[in-house]
Order: structure tokens, then C-alpha cells, then sequence
């Protein structure tokens, strides 16, 4: 590693293997080539926010036997070129933040302890651009659209709005110990912006009489969002899992109970990892517990899924329903 942390030891492995001259010499045209590729590979959204280069990362990855100034100079001009590249397909907006609220105020871990809650902050952002009555930057929340929040130093992070308004939208954020995006989010003051933009290219599947949503944790900022937004349609049935390691890592009580109050066919289940409590499951999101929860859907071709939470958790989710009846992804609420 370098003196920044960055991982360089896959560019010596790289320059070794590069391409071969008629002398057995690397040529300059494979070492840049396996150069730009280790780039993109290992520290290039380091680089890409640390701009220029410090020479002794460039003679880091060309190696010492091809560390000629022009050769530094060509490599120099591809790293411009590549930046300008990546940078080019983030077309961000400044979203300035007008409101923080405490969601879950957290604690502070005590030495020894197996668990503890984290803190969730629902962050309100003003509507980028001139018109702020537009539609927060073209989001569908019933779509499953995020907002892609442009991290400093880092990769963008995508975030899903738990609500919008005219004017503005809301992001809620659940902060993580040496979190790199959540905690950047929580360090913005009221009145600074972030840089933003919106992706999101699903589509709802034709079908869907009965919906069922999978939520992990902080997933329930998207998944409660879409049950609404369902319920509102008149689909005979919605029943969100929701799935956390305690109760108090849970919110949204409030707003869980008027959406049951409002519609019959809104059904809701807990279930807890790492806690007794009356009213909730204990255990896993697992086959017997989809079973319990969804098995009176098997068989009806109307049923469909969603799964919201990290990549794995979705991944296993989702084989976990094939192998109890619901195929993925022909089950899929949303469609890429």
C-alpha cells in the first residue's frame, strides 16, 4: 500500500505479466494498457477525486523500468482522459439540506457490548434546479428509484427517497461506525448541499394482486414508501417482513400503524434476530418463515416480491423464495 492506504501490490503483479516485446521488454503500449486497467481496478475513485496524481503513485503503477518522463507524461495525459471520461457520465445537481430529524437517536457502543442501536436521521433536501416544484429529480418511489449521492473521495452512493413533497425530497440514513457515506451524509450542515443525481430504470410488472415486501433493516425507507403507493392502486393484498436484529433498531411505528388503519389489506410482520418481543417473530428471514408468512400465495400467478436490503441479503431472499414456491425473477414486483 501506498502512503494514502491504496492497494498497489496488483500492479506489480500486472507489470510482470505484461505484454512482451521482440527483447522480452515490456512494451510501453501493454504496461499503460495494464496500467489504466489496474486504475479502474484498484484506486480509481481514489485518484478521481485527488486530482493530479502524485508522481510517485504514476511511477507506482508504470514500474521503475519504464519510468521515463515522456512515458510518465503519456500516462499522465490516458489518466486525464479517463477522468474526464468517468466524470462525464455523473451529471450531478447541488441539493442544499433544509432539515435534519432524529429518527432513532442511537447509542454510544459500550466497551464489550454484543449490540448496540444505531442512529437513523431522515434528512430533507430542497428540490435541485430552478423549478422547485418539479418532481424531485424524476424519482419514481414507487418504482424503487434512488438518488445517487456523490461521495467525496469515493464511489456515489445510492440512497432510496422515503418521501417527497414540492420542493423538496427526503433521504433517511441509518449511521454506521466509520460509515464512509452515511457518515459524510451526517456530517452536512443545514444549509450546505451534496451533489445528487437520480437512477432508476425498473419497471412495475404487469400483475401483482398480492405484493409482498421483504425489508432488511433501514430497507424499510423504501419498501414502506412502495407499499403505499400499492395500497393506493387497490391490490387485494400487501404484507410487508420486515426483518431487524432488535425492536428498537425499528421506526416508522406511527406511520406503519396509519397505513394499517387506512387499508384492511395492509398486513405487517416482524421479525427480530436478536430479541424476544411479544407481536414479532424471532429468527431469520428463511424458508419456513416465508412460508408461514406467504405460503396461502402459492399457487397464484398474481403473487409478486420484492426484496429490499444489501446485495446479499436480496440474493439469498430471493433464492429462499424460489426454493418455497415463488420463482425469481418471475415473481419480481420490478423489472430492470
Amino acid at each position: 500500500r501506498d502512503k494514502n492506504g491504496v492497494d498497489i501490490g496488483i500492479f506489480s503483479y500486472l507489470g510482470d505479466q505484461g505484454d512482451q516485446g521482440d527483447q522480452g521488454q515490456t512494451s510501453w503500449q501493454g504496461q499503460t494498457s495494464l496500467c489504466l486497467s489496474s486504475f479502474l481496478l484498484g484506486c480509481g475513485r481514489e485518484v478521481l477525486m485527488d486530482w493530479p496524481p502524485p508522481p510517485v503513485l504514476l511511477l507506482g503503477l508504470i514500474g521503475a523500468q519504464t519510468s521515463s518522463e515522456s512515458t510518465i507524461d503519456r500516462l499522465r495525459e490516458g489518466l486525464v482522459w479517463l477522468r474526464e471520461a468517468a466524470m462525464k457520465q455523473w451529471v450531478t445537481e447541488s441539493a442544499k439540506l433544509i432539515r435534519k430529524v432524529t429518527v432513532v437517536a442511537g447509542e454510544v457502543p459500550k466497551e464489550g457490548a454484543s449490540r448496540w442501536t444505531l442512529p437513523v436521521y431522515t434528512l430533507t433536501f430542497e428540490n435541485p434546479g430552478q423549478d422547485k416544484t418539479m418532481p424531485s429529480l424524476g424519482c419514481r418511489i414507487d418504482r424503487g428509484d434512488v438518488v445517487k449521492v456523490l461521495i467525496p473521495g469515493y464511489k456515489p452512493k445510492s440512497y432510496s427517497m422515503s418521501a417527497a413533497r414540492p420542493g423538496e425530497f427526503d433521504l433517511t440514513v441509518k449511521v454506521y461506525p466509520g460509515g464512509k457515506c452515511s457518515g459524510y451524509l451526517d456530517s452536512v450542515k443545514v444549509g450546505e448541499t451534496v451533489e445528487v443525481f437520480a437512477k432508476g430504470k425498473k419497471e412495475r410488472r404487469p400483475g401483482g394482486s398480492h405484493v409482498g415486501l421483504v425489508a432488511f433493516g433501514v430497507g424499510i425507507t423504501e419498501a414502506l414508501p412502495i407499499a403505499a403507493a400499492e395500497l393506493q392502486k387497490g391490490v387485494h393484498e400487501v404484507h410487508l417482513l420486515w426483518a431487524a436484529r432488535t425492536y428498537a433498531d425499528m421506526f416508522w411505528h406511527d406511520e406503519i400503524a396509519e397505513l394499517q388503519a387506512a387499508h384492511e389489506a395492509f398486513k405487517v410482520t416482524r421479525i427480530l434476530s436478536r430479541e424476544d418481543r411479544e407481536g414479532c417473530l424471532r429468527g431469520r428471514v428463511e424458508a419456513r418463515v416465508l412460508e408461514d408468512v406467504f405460503g396461502s400465495w402459492k399457487g397464484n400467478p398474481q403473487a409478486r416480491f420484492l426484496t429490499v436490503g444489501t446485495k446479499e441479503m436480496m440474493r439469498q431472499a430471493e433464492a429462499t423464495l424460489t426454493r418455497v414456491g415463488f420463482p425469481w425473477p418471475d415473481c419480481a414486483l420490478l423489472a430492470k
